[in-house]
């Protein structure tokens, strides 16, 4: 877990991390936000554990996906705007904040960083077919941090990995009515059965549960997605229309106090699978605890797995993160990792590791 000496740090390292992600709209506000401790203090009433950034961001674009129309709106592509980010797009973002601070307080006061990124999804598929193919059985699969649940849907879309010129590597049941794309970064394949790895139950544990075939909360999800990613917004849209025909169940409620009970709920005869992608940061370290600790005293008489996608760092006060894909398995007391792959948070590429 990365600490920020002060706001201004931590917004510098988020205005990198939005570089890295290609935001350059949301590298030049973060940038202005660091020096702006009025802005600051618009996230102040967030919920604990929430990220700053991402609240003040994904409020106001949510305000700006309404019936609000102001110059700022030039700026986003996800709203039709062409402008390039220059100094003039924080200075009509600080206008806007000004002028809607009240709503803004309130949207960030009671919203969580519900975002569902589906493209994750191509991420974890390799993973869950190679733990389908090493245990033989159904996979019994629990979600940390779920939202509306989108990737507890992975089964159901088609997948093509393709280079970095859009040319197909490896493709799998692309007459599904939703197909992701990642590319495949480096000469390794990842192994994929012709049919997708079984699953016998599914359960999301989301704090703050997102009903995906809402309009509401798909204006809130669509929010979340960084203005020049039109092409995670088009993923979404996808993803939810499979959503509003296959709605998984999703607990509500602390997902680790929830772990232990979902864990005991899925049937012998499956493989319990407990699986979360970029939400770590949102835990405290007793937390994390926690979750180990319930993952060893569920695996006393059978394997249980854990599937990640974490950004993690090598060195302190960093710069910026990377995110492997890991399996670990806990059984009697040990567990042992692996690391599969090198990945995009936002699963638009991987390098996959093993042979």
């Amino acid at each position: 877990m990365v600490v920020f000496e002060t706001s201004a740090h931590y917004y510098r390292f988020f205005a990198n991390e939005s570089r890295r992600g290609g935001s350059p709209l949301y590298e030049r506000l973060s940038l202005g936000i660091a020096e702006s401790p009025e802005l600051q203090r618009l996230a102040a009433g967030r919920k604990k554990g929430q990220p700053a950034a991402n609240l003040i961001f994904g409020a106001v674009q949510y305000l700006l996906l309404g019936d609000i129309d102001d110059p700022l709106k030039d700026y986003y592509p996800s709203l039709g705007g062409k402008r390039a980010a220059d100094d003039g797009a924080f200075d009509l973002f600080a206008a806007f904040c000004s002028a809607h601070e009240a709503e803004l307080a309130e949207i960030i006061s009671k919203r969580a960083t519900n975002t569902n990124e589906v493209g994750r999804s191509a991420l974890l598929l390799p993973a869950f077919d190679l733990l389908a193919r090493e245990t033989g059985t159904p996979l019994g699969l629990v979600e940390i941090g779920s939202s509306a649940g989108l990737n507890l849907n992975f089964d159901r879309y088609g997948y093509r990995y393709t280079d970095e010129k859009g040319t197909p590597r490896l493709e799998r049941w692309t007459d599904a009515q939703f197909v992701l794309s990642c590319v495949l970064e480096g000469s390794a394949i990842p192994p994929l059965r012709q049919f997708p790895p079984p699953v016998g139950s599914r359960v999301g544990l989301e704090l703050y549960p997102t009903d995906g075939r809402d309009a509401n909360e798909q204006r809130w999800l669509k929010a979340l997605v960084w203005p020049e990613r039109l092409d995670r917004l088009a993923k979404l849209d996808g993803a939810l229309k499979v959503i509003v025909a296959h709605p998984p169940r999703i607990r509500g409620g602390d997902a680790v106090a929830n772990l232990a009970s979902a864990l005991a709920e899925i049937p012998s005869n499956q493989t319990p699978c407990v699986y979360h992608t970029i939400m770590g940061y949102q835990l405290n370290g007793d937390q994390h605890t926690s979750i180990n600790n319930t993952l060893f005293a569920a695996s006393k008489t059978k394997p249980v797995w854990r599937i990640t996608v974490e950004g993690e760092v090598a060195h302190s006060n960093p710069t910026e993160t990377f995110n492997p894909l890991k399996v670990s398995r806990y059984f009697n007391g040990e567990r042992r990792v692996i690391t599969l792959a090198v990945c995009d948070p936002h699963g638009l590429s991987m390098e996959w590791k093993q042979a």
